[in-house]
């Protein structure tokens, strides 16, 4: 009978869909966790019912620990390096992610994907990136917050950067969500250059 109520437990808590990650709290011996479980106190299924769901990548945060990425981007520790960012309701991502993938810290099953940070810091950061929410459309964004489906083809339209750029350093595609505010420091500072 305790096989059947744990594995029951179990399955109800696993999911396949991203920002479905739980983050188990407590240490070994807490009393929490399957220890818990097995044990049959209610202080085991308390820890399990208070886990923690983590964040997928463009998911509002207030800490990095809401974030499967484990990095939470603010307005306050953004804003030092991409002048006039404003990161309203803050933003699961990871910065200076490798935009060819291959440190895995922006994955698509964290439901990212690695955007070059060329547009805000020039050449020298062109294959470091930082992790956004894919999108086709602004409505796949956060609206809520100021975010739209940024393209940096515009840039290209724009005579900002050339189109090299992006077939160099967006191998995944060239959209992602992003605060307005943050794409407007973009086309600003790319505008301003010699």
């Amino acid at each position: 009978m305790i096989f059947v109520a744990v594995a029951a437990g179990m399955s109800a808590s696993c999911g396949n869909a991203p920002g479905g990650w739980v983050r188990e709290q407590g240490e070994v011996g807490s009393q929490g966790g399957a220890e818990g479980i097995l044990s049959g106190d209610d202080a085991g299924n308390e820890a399990v019912g208070d886990a923690v769901t983590i964040g997928a990548v463009g998911a509002s945060c207030a800490a990095n620990g809401d974030c499967v990425t484990d990095f939470c981007m603010t307005t306050e520790n953004i804003g030092g390096f991409i002048q006039g960012a404003v990161i309203p309701g803050g933003y699961c991502s990871a910065l200076f992610c490798a935009v060819d993938g291959s440190d895995g810290a922006c994955t698509p099953d964290m439901g990212g994907t690695c955007f070059s940070l060329f547009p805000f810091l020039g050449d020298a950061f062109g294959s470091q990136g930082i992790c956004l929410s894919p999108c086709a459309l602004d409505a796949d964004c956060r609206t809520a917050d100021d975010g739209i489906c940024f393209d940096a083809q515009t840039l290209v339209a724009a005579g900002l950067i050339d189109a090299s750029v992006i077939t160099q350093y967006f191998p995944d595609g060239s959209t992602g969500c992003l605060p307005k505010s943050v794409a407007d420091a973009a086309v600003a500072k790319l505008s301003a250059a010699p």
